[in-house]
C-alpha cells in the first residue's frame, strides 16, 4: 500500500464527510437540495468508494440532475491517455485493433467505457480502468479499519471487520477482469433459459486485467422505460423479475451492482421486450445452503407451518443469540421481509415499505435486527433495493408468487428437506401463531349484513378500510385506533380482537384471525 494513496483518499473521505455534515445540517429544503448535490458532486470527484457510494444514493431518486452533476463530476481520463494505456497492453497501434473507438466514453467509478468497432466491423464497448484506482480503493478499505465504532455501529453490534471483508473481497474482484469476464460468461450460461436475457460477448484475447472488451449490445434506458405504455412497462417488469428469481433461487448467482445504468431494455415485438444486464465486476455468489434456506423460508410462510422462526434466520446466516430478544416479533419481521412472495395477486411494491413497517413493529430494534445478519446479506439486500426500485419506478404490478412458482417449482422438495438448524424453543411464536387475515363484520337493525376479510397486513392502517360513518360511531365511543395498531405491531400480528362497537345503527366487530 502506497503511503500517498492513503493520504489523498483520506483527505477526500473528509471531504466527504464535510459535505454529508452540510446535508445534515441543511435548514430549509433549498439548502438541503443544494448541500445534496454538492454531496453528489463531491462522492463522484472521488471515484472509487465514494462514486459508488453516490450511484446508491441517487438510485430510485427522479431528479435527473443528480445523475447528471454525478456524471459530469466523473473527470474521465484523457483520450491520449486512453490510447496510449490500451496500445501498451495491445503492444501495437491502436489501429491495428480497432476499425474505430470514440473519444467520449461514458465513465463510472473504476473505470471509462468506450464505444467502437473492432477490425471486422464488430461494435464493441471497451471498459478501461483508471490507473491506480486499485491502490485508491485499498486505502479506502484500510480508512475503514480506523474509523472510530461509535454511534449506531456500536449501539448495535455491527461487525464492521466483516462489513470490510466482505467490501474488500468484492471490491478485489471487480478490480480484476479476468474475473469480470468470467463471471459474464458464466451468467450467460445461466441465464440462457431466460430468453429475454441479454448478456454481451466478452472477447477474452482482447481483455485482460485493467481492460475489458466485449460486444456492443444498445437499448434504451429506465428514464424512457417509465415513459410508455402501461402494458409495456408490465412486460419489462415481468422480465426484470424472472432474470431476478431465475438466477437467484436456480443458480444463487445474482448480479449485485444495481444501478440503473447497468440495465437497459430492447424491444423485441408489441408489447415484448429483452433485458440488457451489463457490468459484471459485483456478481453475488449465494451458497445452495443459503439460497435453499431462503425458498424454506417462502414456502414455510406460504403454507403457513409451525417453524421456529429464529431457526429459520439462524438457516440463512443470522447470528441466533442476537435474535432472541425480538422472538415474539420475528414472525411479523418475516412476513414483511418476504411479503412480495406471499401474495398471490399482482404485487404493489409502493405497498412493501419493509423499513416504516419494522419501525412500526420493533422501533430501533430495527437496527439490532440488521446488525444480527451476515455482512455479505448486504450485497443480497442491495440487489434486492434495486430491483424494487426498478418496478417502482416502472409502476409494474407483478405476481412474485405466480412467476417462482412457474421457474422454480421443481426446486420445492429440495428446499423443504433442508433440515433446520436445532435452537432454543419453549414458548415461542411461530410462523403459523401470526394471522392470516383481518375481518370485519357489520350488522345492522334492519338485518343487513356486511362481512370483509382482507390481509393482516391491513390491520397498519385501519381507518382506511373503515367507512366513514362507522368512524364518526368509533370516534363518540373515543376507541383509539392508534392505541390498537401499536398494540397489533407489539403483539406480532396474533389472532386478537381489535374492537367491538355497537350502537344504534350498527354493530361492528373487527378481529385478526
Amino acid at each position: 500500500m502506497k503511503i500517498v494513496s492513503l493520504l489523498k483518499r483520506g483527505a477526500n473521505l473528509l471531504k466527504v464527510g464535510r459535505a454529508v455534515h452540510s446535508l445534515k445540517n441543511s435548514a430549509d429544503e433549498d439548502k438541503r437540495q443544494w448541500a445534496k448535490k454538492y454531496l453528489i458532486e463531491v462522492l463522484g470527484q472521488s471515484r472509487g468508494l465514494p462514486a459508488k457510494a453516490g450511484q446508491f444514493l441517487i438510485f430510485g431518486e427522479k431528479d435527473q440532475s443528480l445523475k447528471d452533476t454525478l456524471d459530469s463530476a466523473i473527470t474521465p481520463l484523457p483520450f491520449e491517455q486512453v490510447v496510449s494505456l490500451l496500445e501498451e497492453k495491445y503492444q501495437a497501434p491502436l489501429n491495428s485493433v480497432f476499425q474505430t473507438l470514440g473519444e467520449d466514453c461514458r465513465p463510472a467509478s473504476l473505470g471509462q467505457v468506450h464505444f467502437g468497432k473492432l477490425k471486422d466491423g464488430t461494435k464493441v464497448a471497451v471498459k478501461v480502468q483508471y490507473p491506480e484506482i486499485a491502490d485508491s480503493v485499498e486505502a479506502e478499505m484500510d480508512l475503514m479499519g480506523f474509523l472510530p465504532k461509535v454511534g449506531p455501529v456500536a449501539k448495535w453490534g455491527f461487525h464492521m471487520d466483516g462489513y470490510r471483508d466482505a467490501f474488500w473481497n468484492n471490491f478485489k474482484k471487480e478490480l480484476d477482469y479476468r474475473q469480470e469476464i468470467e463471471h459474464q460468461k458464466k451468467y450467460a450460461e445461466f441465464a440462457s433459459p431466460i430468453e429475454n436475457i441479454i448478456v454481451p460477448r466478452v472477447f477474452p484475447d482482447l481483455s485482460g486485467t485493467t481492460v475489458l472488451v466485449q460486444s456492443l449490445e444498445e437499448g434504451f434506458g429506465l428514464e424512457k422505460a417509465e415513459s410508455l405504455a402501461p402494458k409495456s412497462r408490465q412486460a419489462m417488469g415481468r422480465i426484470v423479475i424472472q432474470h431476478y428469481l431465475h438466477m437467484l433461487f436456480r443458480h444463487g448467482f445474482v448480479h449485485a451492482d444495481p444501478h440503473p445504468g447497468n440495465f437497459a431494455f430492447r424491444q423485441t415485438g408489441r408489447e415484448k421486450f429483452s433485458l440488457i444486464v451489463y457490468d459484471y465486476g459485483c456478481v453475488l455468489e449465494i451458497p445452495d445452503e443459503v439460497r435453499l434456506g431462503l425458498l424454506r423460508i417462502i414456502l414455510a410462510l406460504q403454507k403457513h407451518e409451525p417453524l421456529d422462526p429464529l431457526a429459520c434466520l439462524s438457516l440463512i446466516g443470522f447470528d441466533p443469540d442476537k435474535l432472541q430478544d425480538l422472538r415474539a416479533t420475528l414472525p411479523a419481521l418475516l412476513h414483511v421481509l418476504f411479503e412480495p412472495f406471499l401474495i398471490e395477486a399482482p404485487y404493489d411494491i409502493k405497498d412493501w415499505r419493509m423499513s416504516e413497517r419494522f419501525d412500526q413493529i420493533v422501533g430501533e430494534m430495527k437496527w439490532w435486527f440488521r446488525s444480527s445478519a451476515p455482512p455479505d446479506l448486504i450485497f443480497l439486500m442491495r440487489t434486492l433495493h434495486g430491483l424494487t426500485t426498478m418496478l417502482s419506478r416502472l409502476d409494474a404490478k407483478i405476481s412474485w408468487r405466480f412467476i417462482l412458482d412457474q421457474l422454480c417449482s421443481d426446486l420445492y422438495p429440495d428446499a423443504e428437506a433442508v433440515s433446520l438448524p436445532e435452537v432454543s424453543c419453549d414458548n415461542v411464536l411461530r410462523l403459523d401463531g401470526i394471522a392470516k387475515y383481518l375481518k370485519v363484520n357489520v350488522a345492522k337493525p334492519n338485518g343487513n349484513k356486511v362481512r370483509l376479510t382482507m390481509p393482516a397486513r391491513v390491520a397498519d392502517n385501519i381507518e382506511a378500510i373503515i367507512d366513514p360513518p362507522v368512524m364518526e360511531s368509533i370516534r363518540r365511543q373515543e376507541i383509539d385506533l392508534v392505541a390498537i395498531q401499536k398494540r397489533v405491531h407489539e403483539t406480532g400480528f396474533i389472532p386478537q380482537t381489535l374492537f367491538d362497537l355497537k350502537d344504534p345503527e350498527r354493530e361492528v366487530l373487527v378481529w385478526l384471525e
